[in-house]
C-alpha cells in the first residue's frame, strides 16, 4: 500500500465515528433544492492531507466535523453564477449546495449559509440568529413566530404577523432576508474573535469588511508533527455563485493554505488581497 493510501485510511479511521454520527442527523436538507443531481464526495474523501500531515481532531456534532461531510461535486469544478453563467474563478471543487435565483448569497452570505445549515442538521435551528449591517438582529425563532421587518434606508421596524411554517424551505427564505441585509461589515463586527495565539479550527473564517469586502471560510484543517497548520479554504463571491474550494499555486497540493499563527503573518488567497491574522472570526 502506498503512502497516500495509508494516509487516507488513517484519516478515514480518525473521522469515521464523527462522519457516522453526522450521517445519522440528515445533514444536507438543501439537496432537494438543487436544479439537478450530480455525483459527489464529502470533503474528507475528496481532499487528502498532504504528505506528512493529518486532519486535526473534530468533536462529534461540531461545525468542524459537519463541514467535512459537505458534498463536493465530482462532475465539474467550474463556477456558475446564480444565473448559471460560467465565471472565471480559482476553483478546486464545487460544494453541491443551491445558490438561489437572486444575487444574494455572496461571500459573507455563503459563510452564514453553511453555519445555518449546520444548525439545522442537528435540530438547533432555533439558535440561528444573525445581524444586519444596521446592527439589528433577526432570529429564526422570531421569524417563525411571525416577525416581519419594514426596512427604510438604515432604519428597521419590527411588526407582528401570522406565524410561519417551521420547514426547511421557509428557513431558506429567511436566509435570503439575512443575505439581503447582512455582509462583511456585520460579520466582522459581530462574530467572535479567536485569539491569534489559538490554533485555527475548521469553521473559522477570515473577513475583510468593506463595500465591497470579502471573506473566506476554513473548511478543513490539517497539521504535521511540527504543529504547522494548513487550511482548505472555501468562498462565495460576487455575483452570487457556487461556493467553491480555492486553489492556488501558493498552496500545498494546490489547495492547502498555510494558516497564520502569528499576528504579523497573513493569509494570501487568489481572489483578494492577503487577510491579516487579526481578521479571523468564528460564529458561535
Amino acid at each position: 500500500m502506498n503512502m497516500k493510501k495509508v494516509q487516507r485510511l488513517l484519516a478515514t479511521m480518525a473521522v469515521g465515528l464523527t462522519l457516522s454520527l453526522t450521517a445519522e442527523a440528515g445533514t444536507h436538507a438543501w439537496l432537494p433544492l438543487l436544479k439537478s443531481t450530480s455525483p459527489t464526495e464529502p470533503i474528507s474523501q475528496r481532499y487528502d492531507p498532504p504528505t506528512g500531515y493529518h486532519r486535526v481532531a473534530a468533536e462529534p456534532h461540531s461545525f468542524a466535523a459537519w463541514l467535512r461531510t459537505l458534498p463536493i461535486r465530482t462532475d465539474r469544478m467550474n463556477v456558475l453564477s446564480y444565473k448559471d453563467e460560467p465565471l472565471n474563478r480559482p476553483s478546486a471543487g464545487i460544494v453541491a449546495i443551491d445558490v438561489g435565483d437572486r444575487d444574494l448569497m455572496q461571500c459573507a452570505d455563503s459563510i452564514i449559509r453553511l453555519h445555518a445549515e449546520y444548525l439545522w442538521a442537528y435540530g438547533r435551528q432555533n439558535e440561528a440568529a444573525y445581524r444586519f449591517t444596521s446592527g439589528d438582529e433577526t432570529q429564526w425563532a422570531d421569524w417563525v413566530s411571525g416577525e416581519r421587518f419594514q426596512i427604510n434606508g438604515s432604519g428597521v421596524t419590527r411588526t407582528k404577523g401570522k406565524p410561519r411554517t417551521a420547514s426547511h424551505a421557509v428557513y431558506r427564505r429567511w436566509l435570503d432576508l439575512v443575505f439581503t441585509y447582512a455582509g462583511t461589515r456585520s460579520l466582522a463586527r459581530d462574530a467572535a474573535r479567536p485569539s491569534v495565539d489559538a490554533a485555527v479550527e475548521p469553521g473559522e473564517f477570515y473577513v475583510d469588511a468593506g463595500s465591497p469586502g470579502h471573506a473566506v471560510i476554513v473548511l478543513d484543517v490539517v497539521t504535521n508533527g511540527s504543529g504547522v497548520r494548513l487550511g482548505l479554504l472555501g468562498q462565495g463571491f460576487m455575483p452570487a455563485e457556487d461556493i467553491h474550494v480555492l486553489r492556488s499555486s501558493l498552496a500545498i497540493d494546490g489547495v492547502w493554505f498555510r494558516l497564520p499563527d502569528r499576528e504579523e503573518e497573513v493569509l494570501p488567497t487568489p481572489s483578494w488581497k492577503p487577510f491579516g491574522a487579526s481578521s479571523r472570526r468564528r460564529l458561535h
